[in-house]
């Protein structure tokens, strides 16, 4: 299996949703945080997917 675009854009958003989420700590802003890591587990469980079929070679 090639790495695509798709796959280095995964990571990229995943960076700005981790980043998005440490902000949202330090302005205490409840939904933003809660909303924020419900999407950073997705991204995280997508980019171990990625991985894992990657290094599988799949």
């Amino acid at each position: 299996m090639k790495i695509v675009l798709f796959d280095i854009l995964m990571f990229v958003f995943t960076f700005f949703i981790a980043w998005g989420c440490i902000n949202s700590f330090k302005a205490k802003n409840k939904f933003a945080i809660g909303f924020g890591l419900i999407a950073l587990l997705v991204f995280l469980f997508a980019d171990g997917l990625i991985i894992y079929y990657i290094t599988k070679g799949a």
